[in-house]
């Protein structure tokens, strides 16, 4: 099943470093470069509505589990810039090569369960009304997945993004969406497809800030 988002992912943002030669950190005040570089742990909490076929502990449509979703700090501005160079001048498995290759910066985690994976780039932009995040990591592939040959071995992407906004309190949430198995593709124009491997994205929903 596709799920085509010509919208930002991280990825766009980060190809807008590449094209736009004014988006240098040359550019960038020193309190931007220093905010930039100084780590920023966030931990949010959300309940994450299972599409079918997501497993044997989990079938049917609309099972639930409660996720947290660590933070431990945010890509970088030539960072996001080199993986974006990546995926735009030799695709998706050098951007893959490029994520394996980076340290993790957030990860997604099954309360009381094991499970889920680490994330290798997010990034952080302000939109109308609140922010946007998106992060995008190497998916783990499993040894009888490996074993089996299965094509879900083409979608070794997981992405995750999250629209927050500020409630009365000042406190952030929101909502999301979790892409298990994902293939990226560059098509004309620099537009990015992301097509999910046989489940729809994982609903996140009443995400909110710890």
């Amino acid at each position: 099943m596709k799920a085509r988002f010509f919208i930002a992912l991280c990825l766009l943002a980060a190809v807008a470093f590449v094209i736009s030669p004014r988006s240098t950190a040359q550019d960038k005040k020193p309190e931007e470069q220093k905010a930039e570089q100084k780590p920023k742990k966030e931990k949010f909490s959300a309940l994450a509505y299972m599409p079918h076929g997501a497993g044997p502990a989990m079938v049917g449509a609309g099972a639930r589990v409660n996720v947290d979703l660590y933070i431990d700090s945010y890509t970088s501005d030539a960072e996001a810039k080199t993986m974006a160079g990546a995926l735009l001048e030799g695709g998706a498995n050098d951007l893959l090569k490029a994520l394996e290759k980076a340290d993790e910066r957030g990860r997604v985690r099954l309360v009381g369960r094991a499970g889920f994976y680490d994330f290798k780039l997010i990034r952080s932009h302000q939109v109308e009304g609140g922010r946007r995040i998106y992060a995008v990591g190497d998916r783990p592939i499993g040894f009888l997945e490996m074993y089996a040959g299965s094509r879900s071995q083409d979608y070794p992407f997981g992405i995750m993004q999250l629209d927050l906004k500020k409630n009365s309190k000042g406190r952030e949430e929101g909502t999301g969406a979790l892409m298990y198995a994902a293939k990226i593709k560059v098509l004309e124009g620099n537009r990015i497809e992301v097509e999910t491997y046989g489940i729809e994205a994982i609903r996140l929903m009443g995400v909110r800030k710890l």
